[in-house]
């Protein structure tokens, strides 16, 4: 699960076990029949700049351990032999998506990521004078996913750092936190501008969403090297 966004969400929260309600047959019939409609894709000049990545926490602390671990990321890029086993792929995708078109480094990016073992987030407890407070564990970097895994959200992120490898402006970038309305969730997915017309969404069941985003998609908030913006008004 993902961490909250960074405004107050009144959609009610993810649950693990799911229980069927009357509106449910209403609200299955509905997604069938709108199954091949869309919503626009992401807009990157909508919405607005909460601020700069430390204005959420969790997301500058992981660009602060990405940063401290691309030493390792490089050698790895530079000598396969020389990178712990889980990690060798970093040499082959960088290898083989250097003289890629851009569409092709995408969707060899979306697939190598996907395939990797998904493993959700660890609920980390703090007791306060206040009452017990829950926090979800933080969002992984590139160097941690290709040894462990991870969330949705560690997917995009990994996602994003490749694509910044293989020449990807981080203007052209960014990690977007979703809420998906069929199963009442957050979910990460990677917005990528592909030209001046046309952006690209990358989802973890490699689905690349070229012009169009699922029905059931709202979008919440984005993140990148940039910034943090704020989607939960203006854009759905």
């Amino acid at each position: 699960m993902l961490n909250p966004p960074p405004r107050t969400d009144n959609e009610p929260p993810a649950r693990t076990v799911r229980r069927a309600g009357p509106w449910i047959p209403a609200l299955a019939a509905w997604l069938i029949c709108a199954a091949h409609q869309a919503s626009a894709t992401y807009p990157f000049d909508a919405g607005e700049m909460l601020g700069p990545p430390g204005a959420l926490p969790p997301w500058s602390e992981m660009l602060e351990r990405h940063q401290a671990q691309i030493a390792n990321v490089e050698a790895c890029i530079d000598d396969r032999d020389a990178c712990p086993r889980r990690a060798r792929a970093l040499h082959v995708i960088v290898e083989k998506g250097a003289d890629l078109p851009r569409d092709k480094q995408i969707q060899l990016v979306n697939r190598y990521v996907n395939r990797k073992t998904h493993r959700y987030d660890r609920r980390k407890t703090t007791h306060t004078d206040a009452g017990k407070v829950v926090r979800i564990s933080h969002w992984k970097t590139l160097w941690e996913f290709m040894e462990r895994g991870g969330d949705c959200e560690d997917y995009a992120t990994t996602k994003y750092f490749l694509l910044r490898r293989l020449g990807f402006a981080p203007e052209d970038l960014r990690v977007v936190v979703v809420y998906d309305r069929r199963y009442r969730e957050h979910h990460g997915v990677v917005a990528v501008r592909y030209d001046a017309e046309n952006t690209w969404l990358l989802d973890t069941d490699n689905h690349i969403y070229r012009r169009n985003k699922p029905v059931e998609y709202r979008y919440v908030y984005a993140v990148s090297e940039l910034g943090i913006w704020d989607h939960d008004v203006r854009v759905r």
